[in-house]
């Protein structure tokens, strides 16, 4: 009965927030926002993906480290997942519109962002896009060719790349800081691709320039994720140019629906074919099986937060900024533990690194905001999240040039919006998103600098 419950549940709250996005979208004449997306990425993970992973394990297709928590999930569990769920959905949309009436009141203040640049031409604007772009890549080559060189240079890392992803690493690097400035490269390579695709003619624009920077730049970062290890942040990354050209070609709603459901299917192709090039999984895995396992992790927890009911009372999002900085600063001097560490240490007995334990268990939106505040900590969670997509949209503005505008946006998209869904630990979001952070910032300085001096 209770699986029964699972699947059907599942499929109905998938089918009502699609209902939901299609009355915004359709209905009301709204083209895609970042709300939507969330939306999306949370119906297709906590609906359909909960039903798939429950259906999985009760066939016998999953393992038996997630059956045992997965089969903890009673009717009365399942309800509260759902229900906590679709509470998490009303306190973002909340959010997001109450913030957005804000920002709409107060239009004076961010008039003179977007005019600014609106009253320079495309090909200044552009010049100033490609001195971040090649900035950007130099960075990422130099500070990464530094943090190589106690693992033997650019070759050498790769005979360590799995160890360090486990935490069993024996080589001591001091510059251990510097591997995600690596990332770089992968905001330089959006950059390059979006000129590329561009089609406005820019006399003083060179395309080869521009055809040479962005082969260099996207294969070093294919190098530097296949050193990480990341079979999400590669197939993150490849989507990456596929969506953002799609963004860019297709104004009409109904294209671009067409369009995704192809990108949803490459992505899932995607997931198998990485895995099987970085050898993540076991021989004879079904894909099935495959995605059960991956899958699991965010409905585990849940369970294992449900059980032990503990609450870091929104301690995680007040010391969110400081995931900015290098790790020896946050953890080793201010000594501040991750939702995701305290959560992996209560589920394996261990730290990641530490008793054999190779790797750590992520903690998803919704048993975060949990995690803060029981029901009350996902009404402000969601509500915080709602605002701060409004924000995230509002900096799409920050670049005029629309091609580059959509390759980036598409990044946010894939790699805050949704993947945040799954991923919802502030030190997760930052730490993958680090070369956004990084290349909005810089862009901006540039801007500004630019502005000075004329």
């Amino acid at each position: 009965m209770s699986e029964f419950i699972a699947i059907i549940g599942g499929l109905s709250l998938t089918f009502i927030i699609y209902l939901c996005i299609y009355f915004r979208i359709v209905i009301k004449n709204i083209g895609f926002e970042l709300i939507d997306w969330f939306l999306l990425g949370l119906a297709t993970f906590n609906g359909i993906g909960f039903s798939f992973v429950i259906w999985a394990t009760n066939q016998g297709k999953n393992t038996y480290a997630w059956s045992l928590w997965l089969s903890q999930y009673d009717t009365n569990l399942t309800l509260i997942y759902f229900s906590t769920n679709i509470i998490l959905v009303f306190s973002t949309i909340f959010g997001w519109h109450l913030t957005k009436s804000v920002f709409s009141n107060r239009r004076d203040a961010a008039t003179p962002i977007v005019k600014s640049d609106l009253d320079k031409s495309v090909e200044i604007v552009s010049k100033k896009l490609i001195r971040v772009a090649w900035l950007m890549l130099i960075i990422s080559i130099l500070s990464y060719g530094v943090y190589t060189l106690p693992y033997g240079g650019f070759v050498g890392l790769l005979d360590y790349t799995r160890s360090i992803r486990s935490g069993f690493v024996f080589v001591d690097n001091p510059f251990s800081f510097l591997q995600r400035f690596g990332g770089f490269a992968l905001f330089s390579s959006y950059i390059f691709y979006g000129l590329l695709i561009d089609k406005t003619y820019l006399p003083s624009i060179n395309k080869r320039k521009i055809t040479l920077g962005f082969i260099i730049s996207f294969l070093f970062s294919i190098y530097v994720l296949y050193s990480w290890v990341g079979r999400i942040s590669l197939v993150i990354h490849l989507l990456t140019f596929i969506l953002g050209y799609i963004l860019y070609k297709n104004k009409s709603v109904f294209r671009l629906t067409r369009k995704l459901i192809i990108v949803f299917i490459l992505g899932l192709i995607s997931i198998v074919l990485m895995d099987k090039i970085l050898g993540r999984t076991s021989a004879g895995t079904s894909v099935v099986e495959l995605f059960a396992k991956e899958l699991s992790f965010p409905f585990a927890v849940f369970v294992n937060h449900f059980n032990l009911q503990y609450f870091s009372w929104f301690k995680d999002i007040v010391v969110a900024p400081v995931f900015i900085l290098p790790m020896t600063i946050w953890s080793n001097l201010l000594n501040i533990e991750t939702a995701s560490e305290v959560t992996t240490f209560l589920m394996l007995g261990a730290n990641k690194g530490e008793s054999g334990v190779t790797g750590s268990i992520p903690v998803d939106m919704l048993t975060f905001s949990m995690i803060q505040g029981s029901v009350f900590g996902v009404i402000v969670v969601g509500f915080l999240w709602g605002g701060f997509l409004v924000f995230l949209q509002r900096l799409r503005f920050l670049i005029v040039n629309y091609s580059i505008s959509n390759v980036i946006y598409a990044n946010i998209i894939l790699n805050v919006v949704i993947l945040s869904v799954l991923y919802g630990d502030p030190k997760h979001i930052i730490l993958r998103n680090f070369h956004i952070i990084a290349g909005l910032l810089l862009l901006y300085l540039f801007r500004k600098i630019s502005f000075k001096v004329k």
